[in-house]
């Protein structure tokens, strides 16, 4: 198994992050580049109500997957899904911590555990590695001046 896995501080309560997060119809206000769409199925459930079992629509760039709900939780959202010919699974996640050094924010986690035959691919040292962790500090610094935004009153819309 590999992990990839990033934080970032928000100064927001987690539940304003997790709504954020959960506005799947929105990100094309606030993100453009990791994540391309996402969308429940069937079409139409908003994502807070999502329940473990139902599924997603999800575009990345070069795939699309349609993964499990595995929790969707005040405190996490997860989600699961595997590869053509078992060489990638992975669960991914997102975590909403109350923050120990933003006084009234967030510590938010970004992660995924990859597991399956190619997951090498994924350890220390190794190409993916370097590309996931990227993605997911860029999404996760969207999130932030995404939410940061909001709270300040930007005109980016809101939640």
């Amino acid at each position: 198994m590999a992990t990839v896995r990033v934080e970032v501080e928000i100064a927001a309560p987690p539940e304003e992050v997790r709504a954020v997060l959960l506005d799947f119809p929105r990100y094309k206000e606030w993100h453009s580049n990791f994540i391309k769409h996402i969308s429940t199925l069937p079409p139409g459930k908003p994502g807070i109500a999502l329940q473990p079992g139902d599924r997603l629509h999800a575009e990345f760039p070069g795939s699309t997957i349609e993964p499990a709900v595995i929790s969707n939780a005040p405190s996490e959202f997860r989600w699961y899904d595997r590869g053509a010919l078992g060489a990638f699974a992975g669960i991914h996640y997102w975590e909403f911590r109350e923050s120990r050094s933003t006084e009234g924010g967030t510590t938010f986690v970004h992660g995924e555990d990859y597991d399956g035959w190619a997951t090498f691919l994924f350890r220390e040292g190794w190409p993916l590695r370097g590309t996931a962790r990227g993605m997911f500090e860029g999404f996760s610094e969207d999130v932030k001046v995404r939410v940061e935004g909001l709270r300040a009153g930007g005109a980016r819309g809101g939640y």
